[in-house]
């Protein structure tokens, strides 16, 4: 994961992500959406071995 500025706002599940990038205009991400991101990630292959940007 390549999260932008971490905050500790709740999880929101709304959230964009980029497989190898960054989402375009990527300001901040609550620590929460990250790991609710990462959980999801965990069976998709086309993240393997990828940086992943996520971002609001």
């Amino acid at each position: 994961m390549r999260p932008p500025r971490l905050t500790d706002g709740p999880r929101t599940g709304v959230y964009r992500k980029a497989v190898g990038g960054t989402p375009r205009s990527s300001r901040t991400v609550s620590r929460a959406d990250v790991a609710h991101a990462m959980l999801a990630l965990i069976d998709d292959p086309a993240a393997v071995k990828q940086g992943v940007g996520i971002a609001y």
